[in-house]
């Protein structure tokens, strides 16, 4: 019995068609890279036989739904084994049951209008009508006032006259498009021409254009004209993500400064990515032969095509991690002069140099390690290795590159030269250390004390860890265990709460208050996580998207769908003064835990429901930090008088001399404590004492909440002068 016929949705037949079938199988696997046309031709004719079979089984009573075609392809798929595949269909199959949804709630909308008589403003497209609102006169007042600059008077009057245009037209629906005509319209008859030429809603910060343009951007470094022009960018592109994209109160939140949604402006750009650099240099790795120099060479080529590949996807940080280990067998022939030298060429090497000054607000982040990871120990080096050698054979070789690249970098530093370049040094908390590794770290803090780098992160035996100064994951809190080894550790954004402001308008009625207003900006900035969400999962993740770099290969590097967004807490010690002011410190510091233990919990509760992956953060930059001061001290009086006048205003961690315990991200998995990092603040001498440095590291270790050791030099001395 064959199938002739298929129920639409709507209950009318229409006539079976493998073809259409062949064709949407064949563009699933397109999306993912599949060209196998006559692949789907026999995938659709497996398809045509379940149903047939189905068919048979009800005496042919009824004919197939769309839905049942759809869930049988499905099916085949997977049965197949093409699970990717499968998976673009079924999310095409989603987002289209997403987009009939909205059109049947604009549909409902467009019918209630028509009963009650009050008409719905929206945009002609289908995708605009899903954003219909009611017709509101005070709305189509406040823009004018903010857009075309009139005084209320004159824009009530001309909102007042268009107004009764639409109602005497009695439509049920009008779109902005005609609304801005009709503006235009009677601003033309009122003899304001220049004005009536202009697009109501173009809305271009013509003022921000023209000050970054004469005096340049004030929240990053613009070092040459692309940047500025990048910069000029993301201000507009900011703009209509505020005016367009986000929830209204989401918007209104960010510019009035209960949230900073970091680089607004680049949405599509991941916060922080790290990648194990062993598993991603292999695939960039080109040549045969193992020569003296040729092989050193082409390790660190690998390391700017990584940079190149992947900088223009990082908003904040890029992280290649255990550097060191992937260069040991490469550079093992090397004596130290020409180690030494392989070294500095990569460090001053115009690849880094032009990654490192993107922006401004880009931070390349090299990881080094004490030891070969655990899950790298076993793994074959790739060729022009020599045959059947691992990574692990060449652990005293990866020792002696760490010490070479700390060593080169500071040296660097000391002659003038620019080395735009943060590291990281993991050690193995309580693991004996041999004497090359308790030298090792004494040169670390010798660095450090000089110019504040590398940062010294403790892994638990165990319970290793991965990421970026931007974000770390242990391997119990990853969504992914089994991409942990190999894959990325990614935050795809991040929005700070502003405490502080909530606080302020709550400390009246107290601390109940408080956590509800604390809670309702959460959500907001979980609103948020999810808009940019929907931007990296749309068309810009198809073959020609922005995005489509980072999903090319069998094996794609970098996992969008586990990326993790960031809710940074800011002004948890000012926000627990304000709602205890007269308690005493400890009590203060118990108030500010159980306010931030509170906020990791709804950070969880809000992302399981809204299925993505979040976490809270602390500490993550001073930008949110400052403009969150800057704001509140214009609208709240008290405020501005808690800085000295002259001096910057700033929400951060509370200041304290000698060591600080800097809250992290809290225990993701257990609800426990916050990790902390230690900052060690030294200053005063010529140089900071490399022994004193060494006790409190060895403190900090032995504290199991501790997961960084930083030390932060005051002045940092980066260049000296060769006399």
């Amino acid at each position: 019995m064959r199938v002739r016929q298929v129920r639409k949705r709507d209950g009318r037949l229409v006539p079976f068609d493998r073809r259409k079938i062949a064709e949407a199988i064949f563009r699933a696997a397109q999306s993912v890279d599949g060209e196998d046309r006559f692949l789907a031709e026999q995938l659709a004719g497996v398809v045509t036989s379940r149903l047939q079979v189905r068919l048979r089984a009800s005496d042919g009573a009824d004919a197939p739904s769309i839905e049942d075609v759809q869930d049988v392809v499905e099916r085949v798929l997977i049965d197949a084994g093409h699970a990717k595949t499968a998976k673009a269909y079924i999310l095409y199959r989603r987002r289209r049951a997403e987009a009939r949804a909205a059109r049947a709630a604009v549909d409902a909308e467009t019918e209630h209008a028509a009963a009650t008589g009050v008409p719905l403003v929206g945009g002609d497209s289908a995708a605009a009508e899903a954003g219909l609102e009611r017709w509101s006169k005070s709305r189509l007042v406040e823009r004018l006032m903010d857009r075309e600059q009139l005084a209320q008077p004159e824009a009530e009057a001309l909102a007042r006259a268009v107004e009764e245009r639409v109602m005497r037209a009695e439509v049920p629906r009008v779109s902005r498009e005609l609304v801005d005509v009709l503006v235009r319209a009677e601003l033309f008859d009122r003899g304001w021409t220049a004005r009536s030429l202009k697009p109501l809603d173009a809305a271009v910060p013509a003022a921000q254009v023209h000050q970054a343009l004469t005096q340049g951007l004030t929240d990053r470094r613009a070092t040459d004209p692309a940047v500025l022009t990048e910069g000029v960018g993301e201000t507009l592109v900011a703009q209509h993500l505020l005016d367009r994209l986000l929830a209204p109160a989401v918007a209104e939140a960010h510019r009035t400064g209960d949230l900073h949604i970091y680089d607004l402006g680049a949405p599509l750009r991941l916060s922080s990515v790290a990648l194990l650099t062993p598993e991603a240099a292999e695939r960039a790795l080109m040549g045969e032969s193992f020569t003296h120099t040729g092989a050193a060479r082409r390790a660190v080529a690998a390391l700017e095509v990584l940079l190149l590949k992947y900088a223009p996807h990082a908003g904040r940080v890029l992280s290649l991690e255990a550097v060191n280990v992937w260069l040991a067998p490469f550079f093992a022939h090397l004596d130290e002069d020409a180690l030494a030298e392989e070294i500095r060429h990569f460090l001053l090497s115009p690849t880094v140099a032009a990654v490192g000054r993107r922006g401004g607000t880009l931070r390349l982040e090299l990881g080094l390690t004490s030891e070969v990871p655990a899950a790298l120990r076993a793994v074959d080096v790739p060729a022009p290795a020599p045959p059947g050698r691992r990574y692990g054979d060449y652990a005293d070789e990866a020792l002696r590159v760490t010490r070479a690249m700390l060593h080169e970098a500071s040296d660097l530093r000391r002659r003038a030269h620019w080395v735009d370049l943060s590291f990281t040094l993991v050690l193995t908390r309580g693991e004996p250390r041999d004497a090359a590794r308790r030298a090792l770290v004494r040169q670390a803090l010798a660095a450090a004390g000089e110019g504040g780098e590398p940062i010294i992160v403790f892994d638990d035996r165990g319970r290793p860890s991965r990421g970026s100064r931007w974000f770390r994951l242990r391997e119990n809190d990853s969504p992914d265990p089994l991409r942990f080894d190999r894959g990325d550790v990614s935050s795809a954004g991040s929005v700070a709460v502003n405490l502080v402001a909530a606080a302020m308008r709550t400390r009246q009625a107290g601390l109940d208050d408080f956590i509800r207003e604390a809670d309702r900006l959460v959500a907001q900035a979980l609103d948020a996580a999810v808009a940019q969400r929907s931007l990296l999962s749309g068309p810009v993740d198809a073959p020609g998207g922005a995005l489509y770099a980072l999903r090319r290969g069998m094996h794609p590097l970098v996992d969008l769908e586990a990326a993790f967004h960031l809710v940074e807490v800011v002004g948890a010690d000012q926000a627990a003064a304000l709602l205890l002011p007269d308690a005493e410190s400890l009590e203060r510091i118990g108030m500010r835990e159980r306010i931030v233990k509170h906020l990791h919990a709804r950070v969880r509760a809000e992302a399981l429901s809204r299925r993505i992956h979040a976490a809270l953060a602390e500490g993550l930059s001073h930008e949110a930090g400052a403009r969150f001061a800057r704001i509140d001290g214009e609208r709240y009086p008290e405020v501005a008088g808690w800085w000295e006048q002259g001096a910057g205003p700033a929400y951060g961690l509370l200041e304290a001399a000698g060591l600080t315990r800097e809250p992290l991200h809290p225990d993701r998995l257990h609800g426990g404590p916050s990790f902390l990092r230690v900052r060690h603040r030294v200053g005063g001498g010529r140089e900071a004492p490399v022994d004193d440095l060494l006790t409190a590291l060895e403190a900090a270790e032995q504290d199991e909440a501790v997961v960084e050791y930083a030390v932060d030099p005051w002045p940092k001395r980066l260049v000296h002068g060769d006399g």
